[in-house]
C-alpha cells in the first residue's frame, strides 16, 4: 500500500459505482471530464479533471483549503479517467493507473507532492509540526508517535495558529508549512477538550483505534488557516515520557542540531550550504526539549514558553 498525505487507506471495492455514493452509475471511458477540483500546494496550482463523481467527492474531502501566501510559478492539469476497469492518471510526466479510488488518490497526491517539492528545490525539508505565534514560526519536531500532532491540536485549541503537522520547508531562517490535512489518531480524540467539532468527529468514529487517523485542519474548528513564510523563533523537540508528568528544559544548539538532522532531507537543488543554513536557523531560535508525559502539563509548559 502506498502512503500519501492525508488519504484514507480504507479499502474500497473495485467497481467505481460502489465507492461511496449509493445508487450512482459507474461512468464509462467515453464520459466527459466534467468533475473538477482545484488544488493549491504552495507555488503550484493543479486542476484535477475526471469523469468520476465519486472520486472527486472523496478528493474534495482531502484537499487542503489553506490560504497560501506564495507566488504561483507552475500550473498543471491532471486527468483521471475511470474506464470501467481502472483509473488512468495522466499529466506532464505522469502516466499511471490504479484499480481503486484509494489507490488513485494516493498516487495522485504522491505525484502532486513530488511536483510541488521539486518547484522549491532550494528548501530544506524537515518533518515537524509548524505553528505561528505573533508572526513568528514555532516548530515541533520529534520521532514518530511521540505525540507531535496531538500536542499541536491541543495547542491550536488553546490559541496557537497551527499551520501544518507533517512537513516544513526551511530556507534562510524562514519556515513554511507544506499544506496538507492534519492526521490525528482516533484514540487521541478523547484527550481533547470537549467542543462541538470534537464531539461531532468523535461521534462519527466507531471503536477508536491507535492505528487509524482522522483528517482535520484549523477550518474544522472555525479557525483561519493561512500558510506563509515566517522566521523561526522557537523549536521544540519532543521526547516521549508517557505515563509521567511532562517536563521542559532548554537545549543547547549543537544538541538540537543533532536531534533534528535525522528528520531533515537536503534541498533537491543540492546546494552545499544547506547544513550551515539549518545550523544558523537553530542558532537564532529558542531551543527547548519537552519530555512529553501527560498532555495537560505539556500544553501548560509549552504555552508558558511561548509567552
Amino acid at each position: 500500500m502506498r502512503h500519501s498525505a492525508g488519504v484514507d487507506s480504507t479499502k474500497v471495492r473495485r467497481d467505481e459505482g460502489s465507492n461511496g455514493m449509493c445508487g450512482s452509475v459507474a461512468p464509462g471511458p467515453a464520459d466527459p471530464l466534467i468533475y473538477i477540483e482545484q488544488i493549491r500546494l504552495l507555488c503550484c496550482e493543479y486542476e484535477i479533471r475526471t469523469n468520476s463523481r465519486d472520486l472527486i467527492t472523496r478528493l474534495s474531502g482531502f484537499t487542503p483549503h489553506a490560504e497560501q501566501d506564495m507566488p504561483v510559478v507552475q500550473r498543471r492539469t491532471v486527468i483521471i479517467t475511470w474506464t470501467g476497469d481502472e483509473f488512468q492518471i495522466s499529466s506532464d510526466g505522469i502516466d499511471d493507473f490504479e484499480l481503486s479510488q484509494t489507490g488513485a488518490l494516493e498516487t495522485l497526491f504522491q505525484h502532486l507532492h513530488r511536483s510541488a517539492i521539486a518547484a522549491m528545490p532550494d528548501y530544506i525539508r524537515l518533518q515537524a509540526v509548524t505553528g505561528n505565534r505573533a508572526e513568528r514560526s514555532v516548530l515541533i519536531a520529534g520521532p514518530q508517535r511521540a505525540g507531535k500532532s496531538t500536542l499541536a491540536l491541543r495547542l491550536m485549541l488553546g490559541g496557537l495558529d497551527v499551520t501544518g503537522d507533517e512537513l516544513v520547508l526551511l530556507r534562510n531562517g524562514m519556515a513554511i508549512a507544506f499544506p496538507r490535512k492534519f492526521r490525528v489518531r482516533e484514540d487521541c480524540l478523547g484527550l481533547m477538550p470537549r467542543s462541538g467539532p470534537i464531539d461531532r468527529i468523535a461521534a462519527s468514529v466507531g471503536n477508536p483505534q491507535e492505528d487509524r487517523f482522522v483528517a482535520l485542519d484549523p477550518q474544522t474548528f472555525g479557525k483561519p488557516w493561512r500558510i506563509e513564510p515566517a522566521a523561526v523563533s522557537t523549536i521544540f523537540y519532543i521526547e516521549p515520557n508517557h505515563g509521567a508528568r511532562s517536563a521542559l528544559r532548554r537545549s543547547g544548539k549543537v544538541e538540537m542540531a543533532r536531534r533534528l538532522l535525522p528528520y531533515c532531507a537536503p534541498p533537491k537543488s543540492g546546494r552545499r550550504d544547506w547544513l550551515g543554513d539549518l545550523c544558523a536557523t537553530i542558532d537564532r531560535a529558542e531551543t527547548l526539549v519537552i519530555e512529553l508525559g501527560d498532555l495537560d502539563s505539556a500544553v501548560e509548559l509549552s504555552i508558558d514558553a511561548l509567552r
